[in-house]
């Protein structure tokens, strides 16, 4: 068939219509442009400077200062409705020159940069590429009048819990000699967890292991933790072990509430709270059977306990066979003693008999 008889008389072609399978202008556009980490915190840093942040005032409450030869450092902590745990935390540096002038003047009015007190912090948010966070690098540090709302909570649940003798309850329990059921209150797969279990693995020792993984920060922990010690009480293990690894003072908030402390004191079983660093110091480590300064130093205890057993046994035992000895090889020396006696009686009644 000739293909020229479908054209039109006029010898025009009829225009053909174009359906446009992809818009141009409806493209999404393209993905971002891959960059390393610290172009990534470049990039955090310059928008923050084009923002007018690169110099801010934060207000919140001082936790887990530490002071490291002629600088320090601390989170600022906000707690949101007056919560326990803390909503918000920034971590804050302080180095040589502006700590100097910070400790002066504080002194001068009377007052310390100490854990509780509320303070409003001046300086420059800095990017940390090298650690992968962010700070504020203070310039200068205003202490508040007064303890913080928090810092006084606390305190005034430790005066309760005294004045109830909540505070001495667990210090009446006993831990067997040779604990075998060891119940774990953990956040799940977190380092405090990993460290007892190595320490009690590595002790070939045998152990019944109870495991309750739980949040062991933020608002849903404080619940959390109190519930896992009273269920794992309720299995009857011969100790609780509460263990949270080390990191910033405002992160081990859940334990210096009122309902994990409360939950502690009130269980049957021995507590033994192993909780952030040897430093660290909460209200759970107070009404615990035992403050551990580490996770790993519980399990440490446990296992170094359970030798001091095996060796008491070992001893007892030792001493107890001495004893039977002893006490065999002196009945030996009785008895020897009743025949001579008896030899020589005889002899003599023969004697007697044949002189008469």
């Amino acid at each position: 068939m000739d293909p020229s008889s479908d054209r039109p008389a006029d010898g025009h072609e009829d225009e053909a219509e174009v359906i446009w399978l992809f818009d141009p202008e409806a493209a999404p556009a393209p993905g971002p442009v891959p960059c390393g980490p610290a172009e990534l915190f470049a990039r955090l840093a310059a928008t923050v400077a084009r923002a007018g942040l690169h110099t801010v005032a934060v207000t919140g409450v001082v936790s887990g200062l530490k002071r490291r030869g002629r600088w320090a450092s601390f989170d600022l902590a906000e707690h949101a409705g007056g919560s326990e745990t803390a909503s918000a935390v920034v971590r804050v540096v302080l180095f040589a020159k502006v700590l100097r002038r910070v400790d002066a003047a504080l002194a001068a009015d009377g007052r310390a940069l100490d854990d509780g007190v509320a303070a409003t912090v001046v300086g420059e948010v800095d990017f940390h590429a090298a650690w992968g966070s962010v700070r504020v690098v203070g310039s200068e540090v205003e202490v508040h009048a007064g303890r913080s709302e928090v810092v006084a909570r606390r305190e005034t649940l430790v005066v309760e819990l005294e004045a109830s003798g909540a505070l001495g309850a667990q210090a009446a329990l006993v831990v067997p000699g040779r604990p075998l059921r060891i119940a774990i209150v953990a956040g799940e797969g977190t380092a405090g967890a990993a460290d007892v279990d190595a320490v009690l693995d590595g002790s070939g020792l045998e152990w019944q292991v109870l495991r309750r993984s739980v949040p062991m920060a933020g608002p849903a922990a404080p619940e959390a933790v109190a519930g896992a010690v009273t269920a794992l009480a309720r299995q009857r293990p011969d100790v609780i072990v509460v263990a949270r690894g080390g990191g910033a003072r405002g992160e081990l908030a859940c334990f210096d509430t009122e309902v994990v402390a409360r939950a502690i004191a009130g269980c049957g079983v021995p507590v033994w709270a192993a909780i952030g660093h040897a430093s660290d110091d909460t209200v759970a480590d107070r009404v615990a059977n035992r403050s551990c300064p580490t996770p790993s130093a519980a399990a440490s205890d446990l296992v170094a306990r359970v030798h001091d057993f095996e060796r008491r046994r070992n001893e007892h035992l030792v001493l107890a066979d001495h004893r039977r000895r002893v006490a065999d090889v002196e009945a030996r020396a009785r008895r020897a003693w009743l025949v001579a006696i008896v030899a020589v009686a005889a002899l003599v009644a023969l004697v007697l008999a044949a002189l008469g």
